[in-house]
């Protein structure tokens, strides 16, 4: 099949392509050309990024209607993964385009598409109540993809446009560039004290990045997807203590963890200095996605977390940045206040 994979350089595309490529579709590659030289993030090696043999690579900026369309309007693509759409207007780009032969449209969404105060039940499933769209949504990356989310929806129902949606959970795996399973990585190795903000307790969800890939590449050997929007969730549910657990049998140490009470750092208006000072991962509310839909219909298989884990912390001794140093000072300022 001809495929079309918006962003591909990254994390989440670079997983996708290599999987089309082992499938045998053939594969294009549509991104502005900015990151092709390099993969960056400070705490893994920088290096050269290169595409699978036979990927086709052609720049064009995607908020540019008229440069995108000179590039791939009246195209023989069979299918468009799209990786970075992130509101109506990426969206609506797409579907001004001429793409007579296009099968499939697949759209990366998000778990934060649902309406945390209006969830009662865990799992959450594909049917959970949405957040606003409203202009003053405080979470502006979340209200976005509702939107676009509804703009698909809308082009399935009037004009037969050929969506599936994928609602990924917490992403992790090699080349993660958000500082999320690294940030306990540095500090367990290091044998730093983990402060976390609240008891620990509640559950969150955890999807290994060629899972990812996997769910992405299914509707173009799956009719069952058209017109659906699936939870991209992992194994199952967590605690943040087990996961700390969990990685302390994986790396082979042990780690001090102090829990706080959040509202101290907040009462005080400490603030981390950088995102990679920050805790990465919710702590005030369980955060489990259903993955049912998609094993029903996919025959999705999620990768065991320990599994994934292990594979990304082995991918992580190798490729961590030597240069690169834990950033610990807003650690040592949360201490610093805990002892008074």
């Amino acid at each position: 099949m001809e495929v079309l994979v918006i962003g591909g350089s990254k994390f989440s595309g670079k997983e996708i392509v290599k999987l089309l490529v082992e499938k045998e579709h053939n594969v294009t590659v549509l991104n502005r050309g900015k990151s092709d030289k390099k993969i960056d993030a400070p705490f893994f090696k920088s290096e050269e990024h290169t595409y699978p043999r036979n990927v086709k690579v052609i720049h064009a900026d995607r908020t540019n209607y008229t440069e995108l369309s000179e590039k791939i309007n009246n195209s023989n693509f069979e299918a468009i993964i799209d990786t970075c759409a992130f509101n109506e207007r990426d969206i609506q780009t797409i579907l001004n385009l001429t793409l007579e032969k296009l099968e499939h449209y697949i759209f990366v969404s998000t778990g934060s598409v649902y309406d945390e105060e209006k969830i009662i039940m865990i799992p959450i499933t594909e049917e959970a109540p949405f957040g606003s769209e409203a202009d003053d949504d405080p979470v502006p990356y979340s209200r976005d993809k509702r939107r676009a989310e509804t703009l698909l929806h809308r082009a399935f129902k009037e004009n037969n446009f050929p969506i599936t949606i994928f609602r990924p959970t917490y992403i992790y795996g090699p080349y993660n560039p958000i500082y999320r399973e690294m940030y306990f990585f540095d500090r367990i190795s290091d044998q730093k004290t983990v402060y976390m903000p609240g008891n620990g307790e509640y559950i969150l969800d955890f999807v290994f990045i060629r899972d990812i890939a996997w769910l992405l590449s299914s509707p173009l050997e799956n009719k069952k997807a058209l017109g659906k929007a699936y939870n991209a969730a992992g194994e199952g549910g967590i605690t943040l203590n087990n996961y700390v657990k969990l990685l302390e049998t994986i790396i082979g140490k042990k780690v001090n963890v102090i829990h706080f009470d959040p509202q101290i750092v907040i009462k005080q208006k400490l603030e981390p200095e950088n995102r990679n000072q920050m805790f990465p991962f919710s702590y005030d509310m369980h955060f489990l996605m259903s993955k049912e839909k998609a094993v029903v219909d996919l025959g999705y298989k999620p990768t065991p977390l320990f599994d994934g884990l292990k594979k990304t912390f082995n991918w992580y001794q190798k490729y961590r940045n030597p240069n690169w140093e834990g950033d610990y000072a807003f650690d040592e300022k949360i201490a610093e206040l805990l002892r008074k």
